[in-house]
């Protein structure tokens, strides 16, 4: 059993290993120093929102050169992404102070990628996350590329303890001086989040009449709900130790069944809907009325074990994408279960009991392409006689698993 959890282990590592050297890329260009656009294939090997781990090939060439700040001026995907090198001002004051009157800002400035969301005739909003936060500038008229100036101060009057926050608020003021159009309380009514920073200058654009683009990058995807049905088949196994009467142990035979399964999953937006969440209803049975013990096999005339159950696996799901269509998946879950009326265990005509509960952890791995899914699945050892005295068990399980997505609201 060791020996077959340490082979799932290295599988899944070399899954993943194999996945993270599959980021996709995509058709874009860059401009250099000189002012000259290169169109070539583009990816982010970093988080989705950063602009610090680009990397690009030109075409019909293998070799991956890193997005290099000193000699890449310009890069992007034609209307969906666009980053340009500028000079930018960062706050690097720490957020967290001692009493309410050390909220001085420490401004470091620095040339780095900033994403552009909005690109309007009249003014241009622009992110940066590669400092632990995101960061919006913007631009006006002339004007140089300005931080919208935002920060969330904890006041923490022992190690851990905060007794207040103080916000920096300074962008609603900035917003209202330099990019007001109608009242100026609209302003005051956005958080500094990129959907609400993004629809202002949205809104400012169209209040004025002036042409803009907004480019995809800037969006707030949703999420993805998905439904699936599946098939498993299970490979189950309980042995039940000996009790104080002198009964041997019993280790019943290693049975196939088939099993039927739901299951309701939501992938989250950040990062390319690689992480999920995901809960299933899964039903299966285990008969046997034979046991493994060879050497004393007369002391087992009688012993029968009828188990069946639902298992409801609440757990996490990360997907690592190979391309569109394809991609591998590992996930583990908490899987507490019932257990359906008949099941029972016998050790002879007159000596049978039912079941307890008791949950118990899966770890598992697949392949995914587009709504079909295969998955493998290691179940932690369970203890189904728990409530027999001085009797415990082990029951375990291997499960191959072939699922469908009937419907989900993204692809």
């Amino acid at each position: 059993m060791h020996s077959k959890t340490l082979i799932l282990c290295i599988l899944l590592i070399g899954c993943a290993m194999i996945a993270s050297a599959q980021v996709k890329f995509a058709e874009g260009y860059i401009v250099n120093n000189k002012n000259e656009k290169t169109y070539c294939l583009i990816r982010n090997v970093g988080q989705e929102e950063s602009t610090a781990k680009y990397q690009y090939k030109l075409k019909n060439e293998k070799e991956i050169h890193d997005m290099e700040l000193s000699k890449i001026a310009e890069f992007g995907i034609e209307n969906e992404m666009k980053c340009i090198r500028e000079l930018i001002a960062v706050d690097m004051a720490s957020e967290t102070i001692k009493n309410v009157n050390d909220t001085a800002t420490s401004w470091m400035e620095g040339h780095a990628y900033i994403k552009l969301l909005v690109e309007g005739e009249l003014a241009t909003l622009y992110s940066n996350y590669d400092h632990g936060r995101p960061l919006f500038f913007y631009s006006y008229g002339n004007s140089p590329v300005e931080p919208l100036v935002y920060k969330k101060f904890s006041v923490e009057v022992a190690p851990n303890v905060v007794s207040q926050y103080i916000y920096n608020n300074t962008y609603v003021q900035q917003l209202e001086d330099n990019l007001s159009c109608g009242t100026p309380v609209e302003s005051r009514k956005i958080s500094y989040s990129k959907k609400d920073i993004v629809n202002y200058f949205i809104d400012f654009h169209k209040c004025k009449g002036a042409d803009y683009t907004v480019y995809q990058s800037s969006q707030n995807k949703k999420g993805s709900v998905r439904f699936k049905i599946g098939a498993n088949y299970n490979i189950l196994q309980a042995a039940v130790e000996e009790f104080s009467d002198a009964l041997p142990n019993a280790v019943f035979s290693k049975e196939n069944t088939l099993g039927f399964s739901a299951e309701l999953e939501y992938l989250f937006s950040f990062n390319k809907y690689k992480w999920g969440l995901f809960a299933e209803a899964n039903y299966y049975k285990y008969f046997t009325d034979k046991t493994d013990n060879i050497s004393y096999e007369t002391e087992y005339l009688g012993y029968v074990i009828d188990y069946k159950t639902i298992e409801f696996p609440v757990g996490i799901t990360h997907y690592m994408n190979l391309d569109e269509k394809n991609r591998l998946f590992v996930r583990a879950a908490f899987v507490p279960h019932i257990i359906l009326e008949g099941s029972h265990i016998e050790f002879s005509d007159v000596y049978h009991s039912e079941f307890s509960t008791a949950s118990r952890l899966f770890f598992g791995g697949g392949y995914n392409y587009d709504r079909l899914a295969a998955e493998f699945r290691y179940y932690t050892k369970q203890n189904i006689t728990m409530n027999i005295f001085k009797r415990s068990s082990e029951l375990t399980q291997f499960s191959f698993r072939l699922s469908y997505t009937l419907f989900r609201t993204v692809k």
